[in-house]
């Protein structure tokens, strides 16, 4: 399995998706960027930080 530093920004979308769905919720943009700002402020690791960080500038520009 890939650790976590080793994902890409499409793989990283990804995982946040399935644990979205994994939970029952529902996928939406308020979904998703509450995670999102969920898992930056848990994470540590730069990296993933930029990633989640990245994603989450791109749904703010939609």
């Amino acid at each position: 399995m890939t650790s976590p530093i080793d994902i890409s920004e499409e793989e990283a979308l990804g995982r946040v998706v399935g644990e979205i769905l994994s939970a029952g919720k529902t996928l939406s943009r308020k979904t998703l960027c509450y995670e999102l700002l969920k898992k930056l402020d848990e994470t540590e690791e730069s990296s993933v930080k930029k990633h989640y960080s990245n994603i989450f500038k791109k749904l703010l520009s939609c």
